[in-house]
């Protein structure tokens, strides 16, 4: 497995996701809840985007009546929650190892 260290929220951003397909607008609360802050939207695909550049989540897209499976989703489709992400295999695999977080 490649070894790679998350941040606190990146790893808690993942295990939201493991099992689930989560909306930036359930996981911005959720975090925000959590951490006893704002979690911006620009933090939140920040934070996404490393996963997905990890091959940690992938994302599940709704457009015109369609879905799509992709290992990105566009700024627009994750704020108008037409996009969710779910933790891949490789994720699930992370999650079951010990936790080592930055």
């Amino acid at each position: 497995m490649d070894t790679f260290l998350l941040t606190a929220i990146e790893d808690s951003v993942l295990a939201m996701a493991e099992d689930e397909f989560v909306h930036f607008k359930t996981a911005r609360p959720v975090l925000g809840t959590y951490y006893e802050r704002n979690v911006s939207f620009q933090e939140l695909s920040s934070i996404t985007g490393r996963l997905s550049a990890l091959g940690l989540i992938r994302w599940r897209i709704n457009q015109q009546g369609r879905v799509y499976f992709r290992t990105r989703a566009p700024i627009s489709s994750q704020h108008n929650c037409t996009a969710a992400f779910t933790a891949t295999a490789k994720g699930k695999e992370h999650l079951a190892q010990p936790r080592h977080v930055a």
